[in-house]
C-alpha cells in the first residue's frame, strides 16, 4: 500500500511526493499503474466500479500492445491467459448458419503461425511479438491482480473521482466512496484520467470532445455455449459478420475463449425497444442472417447491454499546467472495427507511463509532458477515422446486393453466383481489418523531442505494411541479430544508443553526455551485425523507452552536440520550436501530404460527420 495517511472522515490527504493519481480502473488505468510501477513510480488508483468488468469488449491484444507488454516482461504470462496460440482465428462472412458454407472468409493465423512469420520474414517488416486474443474481462481480472500485489500501487475499488482542480504545482482531487458517501481530497503531482468515454476529469477540465455517436446501436448478449457443432457449421471461427434480413450487415458473432464463450452484437435501428427481445431471441436472429432464427443451445447468459458506436476525439488531452492528462476513451472513442480503441489506449498508458516516470523520477525535463499530446493525438486521429473504414467495408454490403431478397446470394443461378463473387472479391480487396500493420505499428511521431535531419526527405509510408526505418519518430525495425537473438532484447530499459560501426564515429560523446546529465543509456555495439545496420540505415540510432527513434546520424562531432541533442529528445529543451511548426509533417492516413494539426482536425470531423450520416 501506498505510504501516506488517510483519515476515515473525510479531510484532504497529502500523498508522497512524485505520486500519480489515476482516475479509472479499467485496462488503461492498471497498465498506467503498472508501468509507472516499473520505472520506480508510485501511483494510487481509484475505480467507481467494485470488481473490474464482466463485459468482453476489447479480445485482441494488437501485435504493438503484445510488444509493449514484453517490454515490462507482463507478454509471456498474458498469453497463458488467453485463447491458446495453436488456433488460427479465422473470420467468416455469412448469410446465415442454416447455409452449408459462408460467403467467403479472412483466413488470419494464430498466435504459432504468426510467429514462425516473423521468424521466418527477418527484414524489420514484422512485429516482434505476435497478437494474442483474450476477452476483456480475463484481461483486466489479470492485470488487476498483478497491481495487487504491487507496492508501489495502491488500487480503491468503490471510489470515484468526481472532480479534479488543477494548479501550477499540484493537482487537488476528490473521491467519493460508492457505498458510504464519504469525500476525501487528495493533493498530487500528477492526474490521469482513464475514465471512460464519459471522463469526469475531462468534465471538470471542461475540455470539449468533437465528435459523437453513429445513428445505429448494437444489443450486446454475452453468453456460454457448449453447441458447438451447431455454432461450427461452417468451420471454427473468431468472428462472423452477419447479413440480415434487410440487405445488408446486421450481426456479428464473437468466440471469446474457443471453449464456451461467445459475444453477439445484433445492429438496430435507434428506435427499436431493445427491452422487448429477449437475449436468447438476439442470439437466434444474428445467427440465422437473412433466414429465420437459428437456434443453438444456450447454457447461460453472462451479461447484455445496448451501445452505440463512437467516432470521437477529445480537443486536447491534458490541464493547462500539464499536471492532468487524458487516456483511453477518455480521450479518443471508435467503432469496434480493426480493434484499435483498446489498443490505442496501451499506447496511451506506455507512452504517457514512462514520460511521468522519466519527469518525476528527476532524469528529463517537462517537455516529454508537452510531447504527449503532440505525439499521440494524431496516432488517434488516424485510428478512429481508420475505424470507420473497416467499419464501411461491412456497410457496403447492402449497396452490393443493391435491393431485392437478399436470399438472392445463395440461389444457384447466374445472378447468385455474381453476387456471391462480388461479395468475395469485395472482402478479399478491403480485408485490412486487424491486418492494417502501417496502422497498427507504423504511426510516426512528431513533437519538439524528436531531431530529424532538415535535408532528409521522410520514407513512403503504407497503411497496409510498416516500412522499416530509423527516421526519427519511427517504431524501431525489429528483427533477429545473426546470433538468433531479438534486437529489441538488446534495448535498456531507458535509453538505449545503437553502435552500427567500429569506427570512430562519436559515440563517446553521446556516452560523457549522458552521464554529465544523468541520463540512464545503455550503449549496444552491432558493429559487426551487417543485416541489421542496412535496415537500421545510420551507423547511430538513438532509442527511446517506448522503442521509438529519437535521433540518428552517420557521425557525431563533439560533446557539445551530444548535449544538446539528448537536452532536446528528453524535454531539458526550454526554447523548442513551435508546436505548429511542428505538427507541420505529422505523418497520418487521412491523406497523402502533410497537414497541420487544424487540417487534419477539420479533416477528420468531415469524415466523422459522414460516417454518422
Amino acid at each position: 500500500m501506498g505510504d501516506y495517511n488517510t483519515n476515515q472522515d473525510g479531510g484532504c490527504e497529502e500523498v508522497l511526493q512524485g505520486t500519480v493519481l489515476i482516475a479509472g480502473g479499467g485496462p488503461v488505468g492498471l497498465l498506467l499503474a503498472r508501468v509507472l510501477s516499473f520505472y520506480g513510480v508510485r501511483s494510487i488508483l481509484f475505480e467507481r466500479n467494485k470488481t473490474t468488468t464482466s463485459w468482453p469488449k476489447m479480445d485482441l491484444t494488437n501485435a504493438r500492445s503484445m510488444e509493449l507488454f514484453r517490454k515490462i516482461g507482463l507478454a509471456d504470462d498474458l498469453r497463458r491467459q488467453g485463447v491458446p496460440p495453436h488456433l488460427d482465428q479465422h473470420v467468416l462472412i455469412s448469410s446465415g448458419l442454416s447455409v452449408k458454407e459462408p460467403l467467403t472468409r479472412w483466413d488470419l493465423p494464430g498466435v504459432d503461425k504468426f510467429r514462425q512469420l516473423i521468424e521466418e520474414v527477418n527484414d524489420g517488416s514484422q512485429p516482434r511479438e505476435p497478437w494474442q486474443r483474450m476477452s476483456q474481462a480475463i484481461f483486466e481480472r489479470w492485470l488487476r491482480a498483478i497491481c495487487d500485489r504491487d507496492p508501489l500501487i495502491d488500487l480503491h475499488y468503490g471510489w470515484r473521482v468526481d472532480n479534479v482542480q488543477e494548479t501550477d504545482d499540484h493537482v487537488r482531487t476528490i473521491v467519493v466512496n460508492c457505498d458510504t458517501g464519504v469525500t476525501k481530497t487528495y493533493v498530487t503531482d500528477f492526474v490521469a484520467g482513464c475514465d471512460g468515454a464519459s471522463s469526469k476529469v475531462r468534465r471538470s477540465l471542461q475540455i470539449p470532445i468533437d465528435g459523437g455517436p453513429i445513428p445505429a446501436c448494437a444489443l450486446l448478449v454475452h453468453f456460454k455455449s457448449r453447441d458447438l457443432q451447431r455454432l461450427h457449421k461452417q468451420g471454427r471461427f473468431w468472428h462472423i459478420f452477419f447479413l440480415q434480413p434487410h440487405g445488408g450487415f446486421g450481426a456479428a458473432i464473437i468466440a471469446q475463449d474457443e471453449v464456451e464463450t461467445f459475444t453477439v452484437h445484433l445492429f438496430l435501428p435507434l428506435d427499436v425497444d431493445t427491452d422487448k427481445i429477449e437475449s436468447k431471441d438476439a442470439v437466434y436472429r444474428a445467427l440465422g442472417g437473412i433466414y429465420d432464427d437459428f437456434h443453438i443451445e444456450i447454457d447461460e447468459i453472462l451479461v447484455r447491454s445496448v451501445w452505440r458506436p463512437n467516432i470521437a476525439i477529445t480537443r486536447t488531452w491534458h490541464g493547462p499546467h500539464h499536471r492532468i492528462f487524458l487516456a483511453g476513451d477518455a480521450a479518443h472513442q471508435n467503432i469496434p472495427t480493426g480493434g484499435y480503441g483498446m489498443n490505442m489506449g496501451i499506447g496511451d498508458a506506455f507512452d504517457l507511463g514512462w514520460k511521468l516516470a522519466a519527469v518525476i523520477n528527476g532524469n528529463d525535463g517537462k517537455g516529454l509532458l508537452t510531447s504527449y499530446e503532440l505525439e499521440r493525438r494524431p496516432v488517434a486521429m488516424r485510428n478512429v477515422e481508420h475505424s470507420g473504414v473497416h467499419f464501411k467495408v461491412h456497410q457496403d454490403l447492402e449497396a452490393i446486393i443493391n435491393g431485392g431478397d437478399p436470399k438472392r446470394v445463395d440461389a444457384t443461378t447466374e445472378e447468385g453466383i455474381a453476387l456471391r463473387e462480388k461479395i468475395h472479391n469485395h472482402y478479399q480487396q478491403h480485408d485490412g481489418e486487424n491486418k492494417d500493420l502501417g496502422i497498427e505499428m507504423g504511426y510516426r511521431y512528431d513533437s519538439p523531442v524528436i531531431i530529424r535531419d532538415p535535408g532528409e526527405r521522410e520514407p513512403p509510408w503504407d497503411v497496409r505494411r510498416f516500412t522499416p526505418t530509423t527516421w526519427p519518430g519511427s517504431r524501431a525495425p525489429s528483427l533477429f541479430l545473426s546470433d538468433g537473438s531479438a534486437i529489441y532484447d538488446k534495448f535498456g530499459k531507458h535509453w538505449t544508443l545503437l553502435s552500427f560501426t567500429a569506427t570512430e564515429c562519436g559515440k563517446d560523446h553521446m556516452v560523457h553526455a549522458a552521464l554529465k546529465q544523468r541520463l540512464v543509456l545503455d550503449v549496444v555495439d552491432l558493429s559487426r551485425e551487417d543485416h541489421a545496420r542496412a535496415i537500421y540505415e545510420k551507423p547511430l540510432v538513438l532509442i527511446r523507452p517506448d522503442q521509438h527513434v529519437a535521433w540518428r546520424a552517420y557521425s557525431l562531432e563533439n560533446l557539445e552536440t551530444a548535449m544538446k541533442i539528448l537536452e532536446t529528445v528528453s524535454g531539458r529543451v526550454e526554447d523548442s520550436p513551435p508546436i505548429m511548426k511542428q505538427q507541420e509533417h505529422v505523418a497520418c492516413a487521412f491523406t497523402s501530404t502533410s497537414q497541420t494539426r487544424s487540417q487534419v482536425d477539420e479533416f477528420s470531423l468531415e469524415r466523422m460527420g459522414d460516417f454518422q450520416r
